[in-house]
């Protein structure tokens, strides 16, 4: 399949391999297989309309509205904040945060 496409655009596979093709070649780079979140913070929130304002947003800090969060009620929430290097995915992180535990 590839050749073909190849051969369509007047290419062959040995035009990026040598020294000739050093320009389309990249060199792969691996993944550290576990990464430690930096800046990692946890707080746990309580409320109990599901419509509820639980964190202050940046339009409330710039436009100065007031925010006192009532941090009471039957429901709970977890609010995380961290950050990853590059190539690190936030939806991994929460996935082993919600597995729940490991025995």
């Amino acid at each position: 399949m590839y050749t073909e496409l190849l051969a369509e655009e007047g290419m062959m596979m040995e035009d990026f391999s040598g020294s000739t093709g050093k320009e389309f070649n990249t060199s792969g780079v691996y993944r550290n297989m576990v990464v430690k979140p930096l800046e990692f913070d946890c707080q746990v929130l309580r409320y109990s309309n599901e419509m509820e304002k639980l964190l202050e947003t940046d339009l409330d800090r710039v436009t100065g509205r007031s925010f006192k969060p009532t941090n009471e009620g039957q429901r709970t929430a977890l609010h995380l904040t961290f950050s990853l290097p590059k190539s690190c995915y936030a939806t991994m992180l929460l996935r082993e945060i919600s597995r729940g535990r490991i025995e």
